[in-house]
């Protein structure tokens, strides 16, 4: 075979895949990262009612839980920077070096919030602190998720992609539901009083642990096969960068519509529910952890099928399903929530997580699917963190606002429907998702 067929494949992703066993240690690898990367961004929303209070303090409960969910869009501010700076080095030096401090990153700036004073004790220095603390972690999430998800990919075989891809997802949900369980656990043995005085913190001292068997793991694992082939062909591109918005702007924008829908869904499920349920329906504290740690659970199980899914029938119908369930379900899984009590509050969670399942099965294998090994973590990791920054950072601030402007509780189900059909529209309309995946060998 002569030079250029390898160069060819690479250059498209379609290089061999890694042996199983390496695979499965790269999946573990990099599913440890996503945990920690979104066990922070789930203990951060399940203490919002807390933070609040110690951060920003308010004769208004309500403007204190906007601040609160404005800091947590600060920490999706920062994502499209992640991904340019650590897109670009996994592009050019390959994906083990950013995936590992990106992990370093988020598990540094966690452990400091575990330890940073309150408003009560430093005055107006605590939320600037918390500020910067946010702004880090956003950083290590726009530089982890894309090249994550890309490295997963890569060593997956080619007819399992969307399976392997999922698992970015997937972990990173696991972690959320790690993140949760641990606010339940404190919120159930800690009297309030000692909850808001030093219990809030342990679940952000925990994430030590969980950084220091994250980077143990990534230090572990193997190149990409993929990038490692570009490489030897000496085929990397100079500016990734420059080529990917040159050559690649299409399919960096059909990311950004994608994440319109994904994203609002997702972050409202993940990040806004939680407080919805506690604020507006009255459930307590520990009655809508619970929830939420349930519904969370069984979401993320669903992940990994609709990822099987996308293998089996095609991106496309698994997104165009995931598109028609938000605008049909919004509505619906708020309006069983608000009958009150906690059967309804589980069952309305449940009903919005099918469709935000069926998005995080496909779109992992599909973003990377639409760039070439060269400019594929950037393409994935800066779109994605667009994405991420404009609309699931800030869903939670948009649906409490809407609330607060109209007096109407379902108002946040209008923002998911009009989403879901701007997305659909893209995937419809979008001719790059309607590649179908490689067949089965």
């Amino acid at each position: 075979m002569s030079r250029s067929a390898p160069s060819v494949a690479a250059a498209r992703g379609e290089g061999a895949s890694a042996p199983a066993s390496l695979a499965r240690r790269s999946v573990v690898a990099a599913g440890a990262g996503n945990a920690l990367e979104f066990y922070d961004f789930a203990i951060f929303a399940s203490l919002t009612p807390v933070i609040s209070q110690l951060f920003f303090p308010s004769g208004d409960p309500l403007a204190a839980i906007l601040s609160t969910l404005a800091l947590f869009a600060v920490g999706f501010v920062m994502r499209p920077v992640g991904a340019i700076v650590f897109g670009r080095l996994a592009d050019r030096h390959g994906r083990r070096i950013p995936l590992a401090v990106a992990v370093l990153i988020m598990g540094v700036s966690t452990v400091l919030i575990g330890v940073m004073p309150t408003y009560a004790e430093a005055g107006v220095v605590a939320p600037l602190l918390l500020c910067v603390a946010r702004l880090l972690q956003g950083l290590s999430v726009g530089g982890e998720f894309g090249t994550s998800a890309s490295f997963l990919v890569e060593h997956a075989p080619p007819h399992r992609r969307g399976l392997y891809g999922s698992y970015a997802f997937f972990s990173s949900t696991a972690g959320s539901v790690i993140g949760a369980f641990v606010v339940l656990v404190l919120t159930i043995s800690m009297s309030t009083e000692a909850l808001h005085g030093w219990g809030w913190r342990v679940p952000f001292l925990l994430g030590f642990p969980l950084l220091v068997i994250g980077l143990y793991l990534r230090y572990r694992i193997a190149e990409s096969p993929e990038f490692e082939q570009v490489k030897a062909e000496n085929a990397r591109s100079a500016s990734p960068l420059r080529t990917l918005f040159a050559e690649h702007g299409r399919a960096f924008l059909t990311v950004i519509g994608i994440c319109v829908g994904f994203n609002i869904a997702a972050s409202t499920v993940q990040a806004f529910v939680l407080t919805y349920i506690r604020s507006v329906i009255g459930l307590s504290a520990v009655e809508a952890l619970t929830t939420v740690v349930i519904a969370t659970t069984v979401g993320v199980a669903m992940v990994p099928v609709f990822g099987h899914l996308s293998d089996r029938y095609g991106r496309k119908p698994v997104l165009v399903l995931a598109c028609v369930l938000t605008v049909l379900l919004a509505y619906p899984s708020l309006l069983v929530i608000g009958l009150q009590g906690f059967g309804p509050a589980l069952l309305g969670q449940l009903i919005l997580w099918v469709p935000v399942a069926a998005f995080g099965g496909a779109i992992p294998a599909l973003f990377a699917e639409l760039f070439p090994t060269q400019v594929r973590a950037s393409g994935f990791g800066i779109g994605y963190g667009f994405g991420s920054a404009i609309f699931a950072g800030s869903a939670p601030f948009v649906a409490t606002l809407l609330i607060d402007l109209t007096g109407y509780t379902l108002a946040p189900a209008w923002y998911m429907t009009a989403a879901g059909l701007v997305t659909l529209t893209v995937v419809v309309f979008s001719a790059s998702v309607a590649r179908r995946p490689a067949a089965a060998t």
